[in-house]
Order: structure tokens, then C-alpha cells, then sequence
């Protein structure tokens, strides 16, 4: 029996995800499966240094800065090949919070920022609705089971559009895509030819699924480095979200600058100590249940899929090359997304529709599947139960 098995309950934990269904969904007993958090402990290491400094006692100002910046960097050469200097690191409470300060620090209210659609919902929220820029979207095409890139609209936006930056999502959310290294560099080819600053979102880099590779983007293309700004954090690795810990790689002296003058403009708060306390454990003693944990989801992947093709074969599964979100191409299914959606919650599993991400995910579902196959077992047959009424 895997330790992820293990039916843990979180009502009356304050979960968003669970204790946040019933209003969410307008009805109790729905088995949620959309936001992007797991049904799992967080590694033991990292619950053990909790205690330790439970049982110390005292939680007063902390200053744990270098430990951090050992942490990450073993890790990030580790488990990518990607060497980080000391001095490009910033850290900062979470990572849309750093999109915003990316933002913030780059551009200007009416500036035109460009961002593939469907894509995860902040970078909507926050480029347009909360710093008022506007918003530019390049499709992606769904083909083969995954999405591509449609890379004669992508220059003819940076072309005509005026874009002042670009906003990456590496590995891809919600479609799961693992960017190639060539695609990555086609990217980057566009935006140094209009001379495009990018902020490449890579939270997902140690969620990717064997044999497919993540490649950083500045890895991928270290002439332009100076030009991208890359956030990482080990949040959505090892189910830490709540405790706030990111950080951003800015190469660019002057970019940190601007950044950490909008820090303390805005008194964005440091890392807490058990943000801290959880990044250093997780990246030095986290590995071994990480890649369990990446073997576990992918067995629920195949599992979910093969009762799509069962059940449901007007389902249409995206590969899952990164993430713990299944995409689902329900463009075939004989209703609209209204009465989709309705029948599915109704049957009482809970998911978000891929219009949620931009009008390229209209008639796609994502399904988060980092759970154990119990709760799985039963969201899904909710699932299809619904997509069949």
C-alpha cells in the first residue's frame, strides 16, 4: 500500500478546496477536484523539522536567507541541470504575487501583455483586472492529445500589438504540456526579435512525468537571460501552498532592482519561518517522496483515462506530460458547457471548466487527480455519471 493511499479528511480544516465546495458548488457531498492543491501529507522531513521547531518554543524574527539559497540550488542542479547564481534570487510570499511584482516592475498601466490562452486564470486577474494592463492572448492548439503552439500568430501579435511582455507558463497549466527546448528557443527567438522582456512561471517544473524533461527557460536559452525573470517555488511540489514560499531568478541587476524596490513599496512581507523551515527540509530530504508521489499520479492518470475510454470515449485525454491536472476535450459531448457542468456537480464531483482559462479552454474540463484512488474512484464515476445523464 503506498502512503498515498491514505484517505486523509480535511473538512473542518479551513481547506478552500474542500470546506469551500459547498458554497462553490451550491451543494454538500460533491468530491472536489478542481483547484490545484493535493489530498496528501507533505513529506516527513519536512513535517519532522516542523516539530523540532515546534518543540523549540520560540518563534521570533528569523533571518534563514542562506539556507534557503543552499537549498534550492542543489536542488535546481540536482534534478534539472540548471545552475543558479546566489546573486539572481529573490524571494517573495507566493508566485502570483511575483507575477504582480514582475508587473509592477516592467510595465505600465495600458501596457500590453501577451500570454497564450488557455492558461492558468491569475495571469488574467491579476495583468488585467488588478494592475490594468492589457491583456493580449495567443492561442494554443489542441492536437494529438496535447497543445501546440501557434507560433505565426504568437509574432504577429509581438509585430503589431506593441507587447511590452510576455508571460510564460513552463510546464504548461492546465493542459500539462512539457515545453521542447526548440520550442522554448522559437519562443524566445520571437520576443528578442521585438525585444520583449519574458516571466516564465515554471511552479510545475518538479511535477513532470517520466520520460518528458523540464527545461528551464533560461537554460534553454542563456543569451537572453537577461530578458527573463523566472519564478519557482516548492509549493505545488510538495503540497505546501498554504505556507507562502516562493522565489524569482532575475539575472538582470536592474530588474531586481525595480523588484525589490516594489517590495518595499508595497511591504511585501518576508517568508515566514515554517515557509523557510519547509523549503530547506523539502529540497534536501524530499526526493524520494517526490518521485513516488510523480509515479502515484501517473498511475491515477491511467486509470481515470482508461474509464474515459470505457465509459465515456466521447472524452477526448490530454497527454499528462507535467502537473497533477488532467485536461479533458469534451467538445464532443452532447450539451453545452452550462448544462455540462450542472449535470457533473450534480452528480457530485467537483471540476472547473476550461473556459476558466481563456476562451481557447472553452469545451474542456480540468480534473485535479492528486488524490488517493479511493476519492478518485468515486470523483470520477461522478464524473461520468454526469457527463452520461
Amino acid at each position: 500500500m503506498s502512503q498515498f493511499d491514505e484517505v486523509i479528511p480535511r473538512l473542518g480544516t479551513n481547506s478552500v478546496k474542500w470546506d469551500g465546495a459547498k458554497d462553490l458548488f451550491d451543494r454538500e457531498g460533491v468530491v472536489p477536484m478542481w483547484i490545484a492543491d493535493m489530498d496528501f501529507r507533505a513529506p516527513k522531513p519536512v513535517l519532522d523539522a516542523f516539530r523540532c521547531r515546534i518543540d523549540h518554543g520560540i518563534f521570533g524574527y528569523t533571518n534563514s536567507v542562506e539556507p534557503m539559497l543552499d537549498a534550492l540550488i542543489a536542488w535546481n542542479k540536482k534534478r534539472h541541470d540548471f545552475t543558479i547564481n546566489r546573486s539572481d534570487v529573490l524571494f517573495n510570499e507566493a508566485v502570483v504575487p511575483s507575477i504582480s511584482l514582475a508587473l509592477r516592475s516592467l510595465t505600465e498601466k495600458g501596457d500590453k501583455v501577451l500570454m497564450h490562452s488557455p492558461i492558468y486564470t491569475p495571469f488574467f486577474r491579476v495583468a488585467g483586472e488588478e494592475l490594468d494592463r492589457e491583456v493580449v492572448t495567443t492561442p494554443l492548439e489542441f492536437r494529438d492529445h496535447r497543445f501546440e503552439i501557434d507560433f505565426s500568430d504568437m509574432e504577429t501579435k509581438l509585430k503589431t500589438q506593441d507587447i511590452k511582455l510576455f508571460l510564460l507558463c513552463n510546464p504548461q497549466n492546465p493542459g500539462g504540456r512539457v515545453w521542447h527546448p526548440d520550442e522554448l528557443k522559437k519562443m524566445v527567438e520571437l520576443c528578442k526579435r521585438y525585444n520583449v522582456p519574458i516571466v516564465s512561471d515554471e511552479i510545475h517544473s518538479d511535477l513532470v512525468m517520466e520520460p518528458f524533461i523540464h527545461t528551464p527557460l533560461v537554460k534553454a536559452c542563456p543569451e537572453y537571460q537577461e530578458q527573463i525573470i523566472t519564478l519557482m517555488a516548492p509549493t505545488k511540489t510538495f503540497n505546501l501552498a498554504g505556507l507562502k514560499v516562493s522565489y524569482l531568478i532575475v539575472p538582470s541587476e536592474k530588474y531586481r532592482e525595480k523588484i525589490e524596490a516594489w517590495q518595499k513599496y508595497v511591504h511585501a512581507a518576508g517568508i515566514n519561518e515554517f515557509g523557510q523551515i519547509a523549503l530547506c527540509a523539502a529540497y534536501r530530504e524530499g526526493e524520494a517522496w517526490l518521485d513516488e508521489l510523480r509515479a502515484y499520479v501517473l498511475e491515477n492518470y491511467h486509470y481515470a483515462k482508461d474509464q474515459f475510454e470505457r465509459y465515456a470515449p466521447e472524452v477526448e485525454v490530454a497527454n499528462l506530460e507535467a502537473t497533477y491536472l488532467m485536461w479533458l476535450d469534451v467538445r464532443k459531448v452532447a450539451k453545452d458547457e452550462k448544462k455540462l457542468y450542472q449535470d457533473i456537480i450534480a452528480a457530485g464531483c467537483g471540476i472547473q471548466l476550461g473556459s476558466d482559462f481563456g476562451e481557447n479552454g472553452k469545451g474542456f474540463i480540468r480534473l485535479n487527480i492528486a488524490c488517493p484512488r479511493a476519492t478518485l474512484e468515486k470523483g470520477i464515476a461522478c464524473l461520468i455519471k454526469g457527463i452520461q445523464k
